[in-house]
Order: C-alpha cells, then sequence, then structure tokens
C-alpha cells in the first residue's frame, strides 16, 4: 500500500524546476567513486536491495494530489544495481559514461529518482556512482547512501556486521517540523528577518560575455583551480587572527572580487545551507539544503579585513534564520516564476568539507587527492570528481576543502560565459586571498588583482590568462 507525504516548500520548488526543464539533468546531483579491485557483483545487487529497504526515498516517487506535488512512498524498493559494461574504454569515453550516468534526467512521476550504477572496463577497473535528484538528495544524503551501500556490502561479502544506526525519524517528521516552525513566532522573526536582508537587494550580476537567453538553458561547465598550500594556509591564520571561520574569509573575499568585478556598491549572493539540524535526522536521506541570501554593501574606502567581518557577521545571523524556506520568500519577491531564475541570487558560494560521517570515507571522497586510493569495505577505492549540477544558474562557486589541500570549483553558465573570463575571475579570487592575508587592511578598491596586461581590458570580458593551478573537470 503507498503513502502519500505532502513535500516541503524546497522539495516543492525542485518540482517547479523539473517541469520546466524535465529532459535535463541539471538538478541531479551524486557521488562517484573509482573501484580498482574486483567486485562481488551479486553481493552489491544484494547491497543495492538492502539499501532500498532501509531508505524510504529510494522507494518514494512524485505525483500531483488537488494540485500540489506530492511524495508517493510504495512498499516495493524498485531501486536496483544497474550495470554497464565499457570493456578497454578509453579514459575520456569512460569519464563521460560516468558523467552521464550522474547526470542522465529522472522522471519523477514514472520512477524513483535515485540510480546506482556500476560501470565496469576492466576486471578491477570499475566506478561506482550513487545518483539522485536534487528533490530527493542533497550532499550528505549521498553520503550517507554509499556510508551504508558500502557497509551492507562488505557485511554480505566478509560477514563483518554493518554498524548502521536505526533509523528512528522519517523524511515526513523534517516536513511536519517545517510546517509548525512557519506557523510560529520563530517562524514569523525569521521570515521579517529575511525580508529586511532582501528588502531592496539586487542580485550581483557579472558582466556577460553572450546576451542572456529569453529561456534559460541549463547549459554550463566547470573550472576547478588549486589553491596553492601556502595560500591555504595563509586562509587559516587570517581567519585565526581575525576569530573567524576560513569561510568567513573565503566568502568576504569572493564579496570583494565581485564587487571590483560588478562595481556593485550593493548586492546579494546565494549561500546554501543545510536544515538537518537534529541529531534525529542524522541518518536521514533527502533534501536538507536551503539557500540563504548574504548581502554586501562596500565603500571606495572598503578594505579585505572589513569584508571578512561583515562577511562573518552575515553569516553568523543568517544561521541562526537558516531553517526558513527561502524558496518560499522568493515568490513574494516579484519575478516571474515561469522565469525559472531566483529573483534574490544568480551567484552562489559554497564551501564543502570531505565526508565527517565516516571517517574511513573521507580520503574516498577528497577530490583534491585524486591519486589517493584506499582499502574500504573490502574494496580499492579513489576519488572521483564529477562534475554536476552545472548550467542551474550564472555562476556556483563550491570549495572543496580536503585533507591537506584546497580546490575551487567554478561552474557556470555557457550560454552566458567564456572558459577565459571565467578562469580570469578565478585568478583575481586567488590574488584577492594573497592580497588579503598579506595585508588585510589594503583598499579593496585599489587592490592589485590584474595582471598589467589585463589593465586596458574591462572586468569580466574575455583572453584569460594561465598562471594559476587549473585541472580539467573530468573524473
Amino acid at each position: 500500500m503507498s503513502i502519500v507525504h505532502p513535500l516541503t516548500h524546497g522539495q516543492e520548488a525542485q518540482w517547479f524546476l523539473h517541469e520546466l526543464a524535465p529532459q535535463s539533468g541539471v538538478y541531479n546531483t551524486g557521488i562517484a567513486v573509482r573501484v580498482l579491485s574486483a567486485v562481488d557483483v551479486p553481493a552489491l545487487r544484494q547491497a543495492v536491495a538492502g539499501l532500498g529497504a532501509r531508505h524510504e526515498m529510494l522507494r518514494s516517487r512524485y505525483a500531483e494530489a488537488d494540485g500540489r506535488p506530492v511524495r508517493v512512498e510504495s512498499p516495493d524498493g524498485p531501486v536496483r544495481l544497474t550495470e554497464r559494461e565499457h570493456p578497454g574504454a578509453a579514459d575520456e569515453d569512460f569519464h563521460t559514461a560516468v558523467r552521464s550516468a550522474l547526470n542522465a534526467p529522472f522522471s519523477l512521476r514514472e520512477e524513483v529518482p535515485f540510480r546506482i550504477v556500476l560501470l565496469t572496463r576492466g576486471p578491477e577497473d570499475a566506478a561506482l556512482v550513487v545518483a539522485g535528484h536534487h528533490i530527493s538528495t542533497d550532499a550528505v544524503s549521498n553520503t550517507l547512501l554509499l556510508r551504508d551501500l558500502l557497509q551492507i556490502y562488505r557485511e554480505l561479502t566478509d560477514g563483518t556486521p554493518a554498524a548502521l544506526r536505526p533509523i528512528t525519524a522519517g523524511y515526513g517528521d523534517h516536513v511536519d517540523k517545517e510546517r509548525r516552525l512557519l506557523e510560529s513566532g520563530r517562524g514569523a522573526a525569521m521570515k521579517q528577518y529575511w525580508s529586511g536582508v532582501s528588502l531592496g537587494s539586487t542580485p550581483a550580476a557579472l558582466p556577460t560575455d553572450h546576451t542572456r537567453p529569453a529561456t534559460q538553458a541549463f547549459a554550463g561547465d566547470t573550472l576547478r583551480v588549486t589553491v596553492a598550500p601556502e595560500a591555504t594556509d595563509a586562509v587559516r591564520q587570517f581567519a585565526a587572527a581575525l576569530e573567524v571561520t576560513p569561510y568567513a574569509v573565503l566568502l568576504g573575499l569572493f564579496q570583494s572580487v565581485l564587487h571590483r568585478h560588478t562595481r556593485q556598491p550593493d548586492f546579494a549572493i546565494g549561500v546554501p545551507t543545510t536544515t538537518r539540524l537534529s541529531s534525529r535526522m542524522r541518518d536521514v536521506v533527502g533534501n536538507f539544503m536551503n539557500t540563504v541570501v548574504m548581502r554586501s554593501a562596500f565603500h571606495p574606502r572598503s578594505t579585505f579585513r572589513e569584508a571578512v567581518l561583515a562577511a562573518d557577521e552575515q553569516l553568523k545571523l543568517g544561521m541562526e534564520a537558516a531553517r526558513y524556506p527561502f524558496s518560499l520568500l522568493a515568490r513574494t519577491a516579484g519575478t516571474p516564476r515561469a522565469a525559472g531564475r531566483s529573483p534574490l541570487y544568480q551567484i552562489t558560494f559554497n564551501m564543502l568539507a570531505t565526508a565527517h560521517l565516516d571517517a574511513a570515507l573521507q580520503p574516498v571522497l577528497d577530490t583534491t587527492r585524486p591519486e589517493h586510493v584506499t582499502r574500504h569495505a573490502g574494496l580499492l577505492l579513489g576519488p572521483c570528481h564529477v562534475p554536476q549540477q552545472e548550467g542551474q544558474l550564472d555562476l556556483a562557486v563550491d570549495v572543496l576543502q580536503g585533507a591537506d589541500a584546497m580546490a575551487l570549483d567554478f561552474r557556470y553558465d555557457t550560454h552566458l560565459y567564456e572558459p577565459a573570463t571565467v578562469l580570469r575571475l578565478a585568478q583575481h579570487f586567488l590574488r584577492a586571498i594573497d592580497v588579503a592575508t598579506g595585508n588585510p587592511d589594503s583598499r579593496i578598491a585599489t587592490a592589485r588583482l590584474w595582471d598589467p596586461a589585463e589593465v586596458r581590458r574591462p572586468p569580466g570580458r574575455g583572453n584569460g590568462a594561465t598562471r594559476v593551478n587549473v585541472t580539467p573537470a573530468h573524473v
């Protein structure tokens, strides 16, 4: 017997976006890992079945009831292991196949929006992909699924009991909690706070290389740059000196670079955050992501120190109200929903850490060290960088903090920007790190972020430079 569940406001927004572009995988999210040892495929099939029995989202599809989207949970878990053979495939072809496994679109009405795929090109050469639509999952949930899958697989192959905690809550509890929040005085206060932040705000708008299409194309690409170890250390030392987090440092510096590129004295960007704030939800798979607005204000004498401290203050205040669903606030912002674009931001900045749910998974998921291989659950596993969610926004910057390195992924709309433009923006961000950590009281307006050869060109236009450690966005 099927059970019908209401959705969070964030899930409803995901449903609406899917309806705008049902043939796009731009809202897929997931994890891929390299497998450099033989796989017991029958055991892996059985482990996937056990995963579907454990997590309700892997038994849920979506429909409409009384004009609103709902989640329909069925007792039978239709998620099964998909096996694809690519014997002897060249690296580029195999990478393309892995990306396709993660990014191929889902039909939310007709299938459970998850897939687990084993792609094999040799006896000890494969990739394992765990993918889902954002309406049902998020980055932490993807890690939970991989963790549980490997623990069940290990139990099936060598008898080691899977150390899986009982799941004592369901995603429906999260939906109910959001409803109660919105009906409470606390929810009203959060709405008032965010309404104040958003009132009169303008999204940060980088100059584009091409005219914006009338309808969003959901086409994108990813540029990854590596932050030098000495710059990473300098960020941590700067943060300690100001008694803020490294994320506040990087956010403030990114906002400073946007100010230089856009020449906007006042603008807003989005900062993804989590609403997974209860210990009861720690093992629940679902969409617990909310994107909140961070607003910047600059004047001609603003310094990097001031920008970082302002970012820290924004983060502290914003996180106190982070549970308010921003999709609900965006509906009243005056931009038609059919546009498919947020009226509050078109640029986001996020910081991701490698898995903390399972220490053994950390090296497996640390894509800043693609060469690293470790044994886990009886398999030799390594990180596998798969670009995803490209083209959702004008620009989305993810900071990936590994064990001993840091990388930046710049995901951008290819209908708006040339690769050289994004590369130069990344260079200026790295340069801002050097300038700010060396002299925090430097004025942002006059800091030398441009190379001399760029001085005659306006910011945000092509002809990028090359003096940065750039890695291709391949697995």
